[in-house]
């Protein structure tokens, strides 16, 4: 009997795999799962560019009167107001005005791709996003024409993203098509949020114009308050449209 034992056989080592580049990858990503967020973004930015130009030509006064939401304005004629304000931004010529569209891009980044994914990523999805964003901004600005003092004047997308924002609220959780209740704790959550964003710009807003001696900055908390009860409400009759559940039958989703 030999004391000799058969060696156990042994499985080839494993090559290291090389590890997945992410660097540059959450820009495609986030065109191949929500592009028309990043399609909205763009427009933003080249409406910026635009009043830029026609600033640089002498013409910034009138961009104002004309594509501005103020509610003389609008009761004057100016019908068109409430639509073209949330596309256009404060000029970069303002204290702080490069902070306005980089603010609003950095949020509707943010907000934008689970409520666009939810609704689909195909061109209906992406007509419904757009839908949702306009309808969300429509609601502020009817907010702000209602609330504002009466010579005020607003533009930037932000009533819109906060209807992203409310929209979001009522998610349960990523990816599922099921909404939280409307009175549950979690919505109660970003509610509260969503006013202590509105407290803390607010405040930076009046005391970076005090201490600058730039006046105060406004901010038009009636057009965020307007756009996140619009999307709090609207995201509750929107389809759900996740792209894996294309050809599901009805009836047969997961959660």
């Amino acid at each position: 009997m030999s004391d000799e034992q058969t060696p156990a056989s042994e499985s080839p080592p494993r090559e290291a795999q090389p590890r997945e580049r992410m660097w540059g990858r959450a820009p495609a990503m986030l065109w191949f799962e929500a592009w028309p967020v990043l399609v909205i973004t763009g427009l933003l930015w080249l409406v910026c560019a635009a009043q830029a130009i026609g600033e640089h030509l002498g013409y910034g006064d009138a961009i104002l009167n004309y594509g501005a939401l103020w509610k003389p304005g609008v009761f004057q004629g100016l019908w068109w107001t409430p639509l073209t304000h949330m596309f256009m931004h404060a000029s970069w010529s303002q204290p702080l005005g490069w902070l306005h569209i980089t603010m609003n891009s950095g949020a509707l980044i943010a907000l934008g791709p689970a409520i666009s994914q939810r609704l689909g990523r195909d061109w209906i999805g992406g007509l419904l996003f757009l839908a949702f964003f306009v309808v969300c901004g429509l609601a502020g600005a009817g907010a702000f024409i209602l609330f504002a003092p009466e010579q005020a004047a607003a533009v930037g997308a932000s009533g819109a993203i906060f209807g992203l924002w409310g929209a979001v609220a009522r998610l349960a959780a990523p990816g599922q098509a099921k909404l939280a209740p409307l009175f549950s704790a979690g919505v109660g959550r970003q509610v509260g949020s969503a006013l202590i964003s509105n407290l803390l710009v607010v405040g930076l807003g009046a005391g970076y114009g005090a201490a600058s001696g730039a006046g105060v900055i406004g901010v038009a908390w009636q057009a965020h308050l307007g756009g996140f009860i619009a999307g709090i409400l609207l995201i509750q009759v929107m389809p759900v449209r996740f792209h894996w559940l294309q050809g599901l039958p009805k009836g047969s989703q997961p959660f």
